[in-house]
């Protein structure tokens, strides 16, 4: 069986390596010279020309710009793939709109396509891999089975849940809900600060409770995922009054200690 992985960043690239140890014939694909070089030299057979394949993992970036989801680099994958091999099974790794995978579907007339969302990070890769168990929503029982054999032969334990829908909404939820509980920390920071009170000795205490796990509170909420995926989130479902008060707690903590910073005494040589 021929694997392509599509996309040869962050994701991609160890996704790529993982499957090319169960798999002897599998590509990465990119349309990044810089991408597929870095790849080659990891050992990857990668290329920018995108091969026939049995089976497509998407793992491209997703973007929110300009007060819109852009979803332009899965489109090109899916068009891409479709027109080379229009009956292979399309993998989703990459965050999705909810609704991104089923619309493509019927766009380009496919009849195999799988969503399974990557919990890949990149700080503690030894324990939050690849190999983890993920969600998994298909298109029909079909692209089911086949994508439940592909995963499985990749040694990825697997949640199965009853549409595409739930498993892209899934990964949204999952780091809205980190979102919500750093800008909660954000605010309570605010607090301590403004009466003169050790929020991180108020953390402390309040994590020993057995059920209690406050996040830290740093320089903002940042990173590729977390920012997109709220929006994502609030898109879909725009009256979430909590998450737009997230974010607004989000930018006034920024902008606080952005000041805070700019107004600081510098230290003496």
């Amino acid at each position: 069986m021929i694997v392509c992985v599509m996309g040869l960043g962050n994701i991609g690239l160890p996704v790529v390596q993982h499957i090319s140890k169960i798999y002897k014939q599998t590509h990465g694909y990119d349309i990044s010279k810089e991408a597929v070089n870095a790849a080659k030299k990891l050992g990857v057979n990668a290329s920018t020309e995108l091969v026939c394949a049995d089976i497509y993992v998407v793992a491209v970036n997703t973007w929110y710009r300009d007060g819109y989801s852009d979803m332009s680099a899965i489109e090109d994958c899916v068009k891409r793939a479709s027109e080379l091999s229009p009956n292979a099974l399309i993998c989703f790794e990459s965050t999705l709109v909810k609704g991104t995978a089923r619309e493509l579907a019927r766009k380009y007339s496919l009849s195999n396509m799988a969503v399974c969302p990557h919990r890949w990070w990149k700080q503690e890769e030894d324990k939050h891999g690849v190999v983890q168990l993920r969600v998994l929503g298909t298109l029909n029982d079909e692209s089911q089975r086949k994508a439940l054999s592909f995963y499985n032969s990749l040694n990825i334990p697997i949640h199965v849940v009853n549409s595409m829908e739930i498993a892209e909404l899934s990964k949204l939820v999952e780091n809205t809900y980190y979102y919500l509980r750093i800008a909660y920390a954000e605010e309570l920071k605010l607090l301590c600060d403004k009466n003169n009170l050790d929020f991180t000795e108020l953390r402390d205490a309040v994590n020993t409770k057995w059920n209690v796990d406050m996040a830290e509170a740093r320089d903002g909420i940042g990173g590729e995922c977390l920012p997109k995926d709220i929006q994502f989130l609030i898109d879909a479902y725009p009256k979430m009054h909590l998450l737009h008060g997230a974010v607004n707690a989000d930018v006034n903590y920024r902008a606080k200690i952005n000041n805070k910073k700019n107004h600081a005494i510098p230290e003496a040589d």
